[in-house]
């Protein structure tokens, strides 16, 4: 490695700091003083593997597991011309190995290393898009509840102080707004669900909310609000009157257990 590529190699894992023509040392480069050879190698070793993999240059299932050779393979392609450098170090030192097939092998030392990197960069981004994807869903969920809300006040707008959205303090109820029938109903007799969808007509129906939706018969209310069209004038989203009774009976819609519940008895 020649000079400015050394310097380059130290400044990607942050061991000296650059200004114009000037190279600054900071304080981890003190375990060069006082570390030997080997520990050091093994160091700059375990830096660059945590380095790309923080930097995502192994996302996207470029990291395969070879049955046959029985050992963890990296592509080629994963490493960008810009990180050459770091993959021929890893190579020199003993971490990779070429093989045949543009593929380059982990070495069984360093095997424990990279994938604990990885763990720690799929969990985390995996946490991170959920809580994304969840935030995302309840935002799209609260607007279309909103709107519905709305629709059921401005259809009986002599009861439209009653209509309310009761989400927010009873989550088990099994539905979302309760509401009124006619403009005559004396009680509650209209019961709510809104499920909000993206593409094609679908959702999620939970155990509780179908149960309920049984005992409830013709007064619950199933409410599919497209998302895209939620500001679109005059949209009417799709009601289903008694749903538990068409949904299961009629060939229009197609229910797939997502998940089983298994305990041993």
């Amino acid at each position: 490695m020649n000079c400015s590529g050394a310097v380059a190699f130290l400044q990607y894992l942050g061991y000296v700091d650059v200004t114009e023509n000037v190279v600054i040392p900071n304080e981890k480069m003190d375990i060069f003083l006082s570390g030997s050879k080997e520990l050091i190698l093994n160091l700059l070793i375990k830096e660059c593997i945590a380095k790309l993999v923080e930097e995502g240059i192994f996302d996207k299932s470029a990291v395969l597991f070879n049955v046959e050779k029985g050992h963890f393979s990296i592509k080629r392609s994963a490493f960008p011309l810009s990180h050459a450098a770091i993959r021929n170090f890893l190579t020199i030192s003993g971490a990779l190995e070429k093989e045949e097939h543009g593929e380059i092998c982990i070495k069984d030392s360093y095997e424990s290393d990279f994938i604990v990197q990885l763990q720690s960069r799929r969990n985390k981004f995996t946490l991170e898009e959920l809580l994304k994807q969840q935030k995302e869903q309840s935002e799209r969920g609260l607007a279309a509840e909103k709107f519905v809300l709305k629709l059921e006040k401005n259809r009986l707008p002599n009861k439209a102080w009653k209509i309310k959205r009761i989400t927010d303090f009873d989550v088990s109820a099994g539905y979302d707004i309760v509401s009124f029938k006619e403009a005559d109903s004396v009680t509650y007799d209209r019961y709510v669900e809104v499920k909000c969808y993206l593409g094609q007509p679908h959702f999620y129906w939970s155990e509780n909310e179908s149960e309920v939706a049984m005992i409830k018969g013709d007064k619950y209310v199933l409410c599919l609000v497209d998302y895209s069209r939620i500001n679109e004038p005059g949209y009417i989203p799709e009601y289903i009157n008694n749903p538990y009774s068409v949904i299961f009976n009629d060939n229009q819609w197609m229910v797939n257990t997502a998940s089983y519940r298994i305990q041993k008895i």
